[in-house]
């Protein structure tokens, strides 16, 4: 039965599809804007209907002629991780064919909806899946005499608030442009996606970008009729962001979030506005036991003679059945002048967090509250993890976290052809709770997620953490003189981070050449330093080095080059290779490094990314993007890391 409705379902929307013509959206309509994908629609001759979306074709070729023993089993046939993969799409849950619908029940009341089809190419018609992506969103704008009222409920939206209270943390967008993500748009011509991040220091996104995934009721209101209320604003949740895992009403448990936004616009140069956000979820059966934060912030905006001053004051506390109730101070504050003063743009950021203030919806990590990292079992591992890491992390500039204070300077001007832009930061842990440190793999991350899905602890010491498209490491300090018997750190944490970014633009035979090099430069230690470490004294040392290269060869084709380097150093005050993690079995077979002899000493791992592709125009709305890389991630004291291959992608991409 269900076979025989997913065929009817699926012959309706390719007939339905056949009849309709092509056209792009008007970009006024701010209703498609607040949940489409693409930017073209295909619309049928009542205009009140109206359809759009993309396909996408993803074919993904990986092999791995050195790694670690694969014999770990899963829902793959076979073991998993697979030494060589074919497949259509990398595993993580991104649509083939996106099909937004949109329309409108009455004047001022609309709808959209979005449908996903996939398909894993297998032979068996039943395993083709369609469904909701983000489920079905009803919209509704009411102009009244007491001003301008707009209502969105239903299924999956995107929002932001502010920087303490509701935000997906974007950074200072120094990245490399050479892998795309599913969600990353079309452009007129293949070069224009690279010209963009030379001019304007960003990759068009859609409005997902930076914004947090929200299920529920929004509410927003502005244009009021009064004086006193010239300028002001408001916007209000109440449902679930992606951090409430829970249903919203069920017999088990109560999980839901609230925000509210009041904000004053004075006039071009001044804003201010009060936030507030809370989570709470219910952890027993009654509804009794509860896992609760907020946080309420005072948010403003203020520019004078080319100088702005602009941040975030805020208060935030949690509480659950194994924290007792506390709260401290958030505190983000910038100020940024323009070359007129300081002859270079600078902006320089104070950032304040307290380990009372905890909130993993905002733009900062929580590291003081290990209940908030919720973990599920998916693959290998005892406890995979559906968020990012949790001890004492080692992030980029521009990332922050709570239970740290500190300073960073960042800047961004031009010179002739080449635009510059870096900074420094130096922070240091408000509390002592841990002893472990985390990093991302930068350069190597997304190849080595690929290998395990959503996993913790997997690879042949359990080093390895993957999320969506990245993978961390935790690393434990393990000196008996800076730990005590249960492990307590008995010293302060401090960290530096370092970013350089160059862009620059010529001619070659009259055709466009874009080259980008980016270096991150961070450091751990148990010392005060305003600059990252270069010495063994650090405790934690990491550098990434990615030089992307873009060369249109004509308005339809563009060529781009990759080459990363990634090096991670850390000292022998942190855990050290100490045992074979494959020992001779009672068959006597050597799984692993044969005479395996432990080496006694820290990480000591390199990575090395090579890879080339085209970007290929086959016609309006549609592209083709190939990309095909040579990798390597090693660990030279820990032997048996040793992963070495290739990965191969073809992405068609049509919007509809």
């Amino acid at each position: 039965m269900f076979r025989l409705l997913n065929k009817k379902i699926l012959f309706l929307v390719i007939f339905s599809l056949s009849f309709l013509s092509l056209k792009k959206l008007s970009a006024q309509d701010t209703l498609e804007v607040a949940y489409k994908s693409a930017s073209y629609s295909i619309k049928d001759p009542v205009s009140s209907i109206k359809l759009g979306g993309y396909f996408r074709f993803l074919g993904y070729v990986r092999n791995l002629p050195k790694i670690y023993p694969l014999d770990i089993p899963s829902y793959y046939s076979g073991p998993f991780p697979q030494q060589t993969v074919f497949s259509v799409g990398t595993g993580y849950r991104e649509p083939m064919l996106l099909l937004t619908i949109s329309g409108k029940a009455k004047k001022n009341m609309s709808f959209g909806t979005e449908l996903m089809l996939n398909s894993p190419f297998d032979g068996n018609f039943s395993n083709n899946t369609i469904s909701l992506n983000l489920g079905t969103n009803f919209y509704s704008t009411l102009n009244s005499d007491f001003g301008k009222f707009k209502v969105h409920a239903g299924g999956i939206s995107w929002y932001k608030q502010s920087k303490l209270t509701v935000w997906s943390e974007e950074g200072y967008l120094r990245y490399s442009p050479f892998e795309r993500a599913p969600y990353d748009p079309l452009n007129k011509e293949t070069v224009e996606r690279y010209s963009k991040y030379y001019e304007q220091g960003v990759i068009d996104q859609d409005i997902r970008f930076g914004n947090v995934a929200f299920q529920g009721i929004t509410l927003s209101g502005s244009a009021f009729p009064w004086q006193i209320t010239d300028g002001l604003s408001f916007q209000a949740i109440l449902g679930k962001t992606q951090n409430n895992v829970a249903k919203l009403v069920s017999d088990k448990a109560d999980d839901y979030s609230f925000g509210l936004k009041v904000s004053k616009q004075i006039d071009s140069k001044k804003m201010v506005a009060l936030n507030f956000f809370s989570s709470k979820t219910a952890t027993d059966s009654m509804s009794l036991i509860k896992r609760e934060f907020s946080m309420s912030s005072f948010e403003f905006d203020y520019k004078t003679n080319g100088v702005r001053l602009f941040g975030e004051l805020g208060y935030g506390n949690y509480q659950s059945s194994k924290v007792a109730l506390s709260g401290g101070e958030a505190i983000i504050l910038n100020l940024a002048t323009t070359k007129k003063q300081t002859i270079i743009p600078l902006q320089i950021q104070y950032s304040r967090i307290s380990p009372e203030a905890v909130n993993v919806n905002a733009s900062f990590k929580n590291t003081s509250v290990i209940d908030l990292v919720e973990t599920t079992v998916i693959e290998e591992g005892a406890a995979a993890t559906v968020m990012t890491s949790f001890g004492g992390p080692i992030t980029n500039l521009g990332y922050l976290a709570n239970n740290r204070q500190g300073f960073s300077l960042n800047t961004e001007f031009e010179i002739g052809d080449f635009s510059i832009s870096g900074g420094l930061g130096f922070y240091s842990e408000l509390e002592r709770v841990n002893s472990s440190f985390s990093y991302n793999h930068t350069s190597t991350g997304l190849i080595l997620s690929r290998i395990s899905y959503f996993s913790t602890g997997y690879g042949p010491y359990g080093h390895l953490n993957s999320y969506y498209r990245g993978v961390y490491e935790n690393v434990s300090v393990t000196d008996s003189s800076m730990i005590d018997s249960t492990g307590a750190p008995l010293f302060d944490k401090f960290y530096c981070s370092s970013d350089l970014h160059l862009k620059y633009k010529t001619k070659v035979f009259e055709r466009d050449l874009y080259v980008f090099s980016l270096t991150n430069y961070n450091t751990a230690q148990n010392f005060y330093s305003a600059t990252p470490v270069l010495s063994s004294k650090a405790l934690i040392r990491q550098l990434n080095h990615s030089l992307d290269i873009c060369y249109s060869i004509n308005k339809r084709v563009s060529l781009v080059l990759k080459s990363s380097y990634e090096r991670v150093l850390a000292n022998k005050s942190t855990q050290l290779d100490d045992y074979d993690p494959f020992p001779i079995d009672a068959t006597g077979q050597d799984l692993g490094v044969k005479n395996y002899e432990p080496s006694y000493k820290p990480r000591n791992q390199t990575g090395v990314v090579n890879g080339f592709g085209f970007d290929i125009k086959l016609n309006d709305g549609a592209f083709l993007f190939l990309r095909h890389s040579q990798f390597s991630f090693k660990d030279k004291n820990f032997a048996e890391t040793n992963i070495k291959g290739s990965e191969t992608t073809l992405e068609i991409k049509i919007n509809l």
